[in-house]
């Protein structure tokens, strides 16, 4: 009897090593794949529900941000670097302990700079429309502002910028890891295009929304930098960034998506500055990589050497 109560448990205990062992092996696969099983899961038009949140967004889109990212990426922390790995991601999340001039960049220059932005493109009416539908900035931007943060964007940059993007640019650089995280950040986003616009025309959308994808990506890495790695300081970039977006659309004249426009042509001319004006460094210093699980401890106190970032992406 108790050779029978051993062994099953013995055999599910050796599954969750193996299946760690794995996931501690391949992280970064391990979170593409999850990711986009997951989110491709939820956007299934059976599943799909409409709305369902403020503003018209999408219950389902905040579920698979927080979810099939936030989530996952501590999940794939866990199993790659144990409780120091946990804590190391935890802490950037939570890192608020920057300068008041960070906030500033974070969560007012977006709504300052595509007014502007407007500007230079129809003169005084933006502004004009700005002073007339004042009520918009407390009863439209910012609750607009307070959902993205809640439920999507600081979500969604744990795992792109404070998991995937911060290990690759530990490991290959800043730049390029701008490059890398393009590619997985814009196919993320496929399944929304796909089921608002089809098909064909989410393929057609896709390479231009990566251009501008790598200039976010740039613009973040930066503040991601600046701050010492806050993670949290992204995420109020990226919220205000598409609440700045929401209440430009409803004082910029011209066709329908032209306040998108601006807010894209904004975030590119930013990019290209501040590749140019930190030289491509982005601000960015080398920082001690978090050991995965099981690694050697006694050989890295011995010698006071620093992990390869090998070995944990």
């Amino acid at each position: 009897m108790t050779e029978r109560t051993i062994q099953p448990r013995a055999g599910r205990a050796a599954s969750r090593s193996s299946t760690r062992q794995l996931v501690a092996r391949h992280p970064v696969a391990t979170f593409l794949i999850a990711c986009y099983a997951l989110n491709w899961l939820v956007v299934l038009p059976p599943l799909r529900v409409r709305g369902g949140l403020p503003f018209q967004l999408g219950l389902w889109e905040s579920l698979g941000s927080i979810l099939g990212v936030a989530l996952l990426a501590f999940l794939v922390v866990a199993a790659s670097g144990g409780r120091a790995g946990v804590r190391d991601l935890a802490g950037r999340c939570l890192r608020w302990r920057v300068g008041v001039r960070w906030y500033l960049v974070a969560l007012v220059a977006p709504p300052v700079a595509l007014p502007l932005g407007a500007a230079v493109l129809f003169g005084a009416a933006p502004l004009r429309a700005l002073f007339d539908q004042w009520a918009l900035l407390p009863t439209g931007f910012l609750p607009r502002l307070l959902v993205g943060i809640v439920l999507f964007n600081v979500a969604e940059e744990i795992g792109w910028m404070g998991f995937l993007q911060a290990r690759w640019q530990d490991r290959y650089g800043p730049l390029k890891a701008c490059l890398l995280v393009t590619i997985p950040f814009a196919l993320f986003h496929l399944p929304v295009l796909f089921v608002d616009e089809g098909l064909a025309l989410a393929l057609a959308l896709l390479p231009a929304l990566a251009v501008v994808h790598l200039a976010a990506r740039v613009v973040m890495a930066w503040l991601y930098n600046s701050t010492g790695r806050s993670v949290l300081l992204v995420g109020l970039f990226h919220s205000s960034f598409d609440a700045a977006v929401w209440y430009a659309r409803r004082i910029t004249p011209g066709p329908a998506g032209t306040a998108t426009y601006v807010g894209f042509a904004i975030v590119l001319a930013a990019a290209v500055v501040l590749v140019v004006a930190t030289r491509g460094r982005l601000s960015y210093r080398p920082s001690p990589a978090v050991p995965p699980t099981g690694a050697p401890r006694r050989a890295t106190a011995a010698t006071g050497a620093t992990p390869s970032p090998d070995r944990i992406v």
